[in-house]
């Protein structure tokens, strides 16, 4: 008996169909696979050579064949060595020694110059952190930001920072404190710099137990609470002090502290700078606080408008001994400002 009917009839059986359609797709699957890897390895070597090719171009060269961003080289500080210094100023009716800065972007338009009116943004990092920046002068609601370029007449430093910053002495231990009904707490608002409850390494929101022995301070009158604070040079005061308060949890530690009361210079109530701008004296709207910086003509000189520049800024011409939000009293901080418009009359 013939076996080609039986071979054919196995060949053409449904079982038989159904294996090589399986061993079919396999075979196409694993295909469709290889042309993928192929594919990312052609567009990884395609990119990697562009990146390449870009690199070792002008930002002119680069433009021209389609790269739209202009290239800046990876440095260190920030983005630029900090190898230049401002030439010396007047500040506070003293010499001051220039200031640390780079030119992070070398502008190409119009160069500042004296009575022109400036429109610029900053931005101040203190520890890494932007703390404050026009970029985001104002929040709306849905936590949006928009911004609030900051403009001055530039070349005159205001009368504000020609004479010595106004301070008022007093005798005590450099501490402001208020009492807090909602926690019923005596808590610290803020320490003068350099005084002796700063020295001590009391905080604001650290909460004064005792005063001398004398508790139960929050049923006390706060004119009574500041006169146990103050008194003659060279006494002291014992306090207890809950750190953080009720803000750091049940456990917080309570440390006893002795102070030796001195003459503290205090800052008086801040005034806004008045400058002459486009519309009269103004101090740039509603946005963040300048530091005193910006004023000075001699550290945005030679700056033309798309430039940006990078101060590292000394505390006595930042914030002082008063600080500002998150940048404490006596702080040093880095300061960036982009020139966006420079208006000349």
């Amino acid at each position: 008996m013939s076996l080609a009917p039986i071979a054919a009839r196995v060949i053409d059986s449904p079982r038989h169909r159904a294996r090589v359609e399986t061993r079919r797709r396999v075979r196409a699957r694993a295909s469709r696979e290889d042309d993928h890897v192929i594919a990312r390895v052609r567009r990884r070597d395609a990119v990697s050579a562009a990146l390449a090719l870009a690199l070792a171009l002008t930002p002119a060269e680069a433009e021209a064949i389609g790269f739209k961003k202009e290239l800046k080289k990876r440095e260190s500080n920030g983005g630029a060595a900090l190898d230049a210094e401002t030439a010396g100023f007047e500040f506070r009716g003293e010499p001051h020694g220039g200031v640390r800065y780079a030119d992070v972007v070398e502008g190409k338009g119009k160069t500042i110059e004296k009575g022109a009116l400036a429109t610029l943004h900053f931005e101040c990092k203190y520890r890494g952190l932007t703390v404050s920046t026009t970029r985001e002068a104002r929040t709306l609601g849905g936590n949006r930001t928009i911004s609030e370029p900051f403009q001055f007449k530039y070349g005159t430093l205001p009368n504000e920072f020609t004479k010595a910053a106004k301070r008022k002495n007093i005798i005590g231990v450099g501490m402001e404190v208020r009492i807090d009904p909602d926690l019923n707490e005596l808590y610290v608002v803020k320490c003068v710099f350099n005084g002796p409850a700063d020295r001590a390494g009391i905080k604001s929101n650290d909460v004064i137990l005792e005063i001398d022995g004398v508790g139960d301070l929050v049923d006390k009158p706060i004119q009574e609470v500041g006169a146990l604070l103050t008194g003659d040079v060279g006494t002291e005061v014992r306090l207890k002090v809950k750190k953080g308060g009720s803000r750091n949890g049940p456990d917080a530690p309570v440390e006893n502290v002795t102070l030796t009361r001195e003459v503290t210079a205090v800052a008086t109530p801040k005034r806004e700078v008045q400058l002459e701008g486009g519309g009269g004296l103004f101090t740039g709207g509603s946005g963040p606080k300048p530091p005193p910086l910006i004023y000075v003509p001699e550290a945005l000189a030679g700056m033309q408008v798309g430039g940006r520049r990078k101060f590292i800024v000394p505390s006595d011409v930042g914030f002082e001994d008063v600080g500002e939000g998150e940048i404490p009293p006596g702080a040093t901080f880095e300061l960036y400002v982009d020139l966006l418009d420079v208006e000349i009359k």
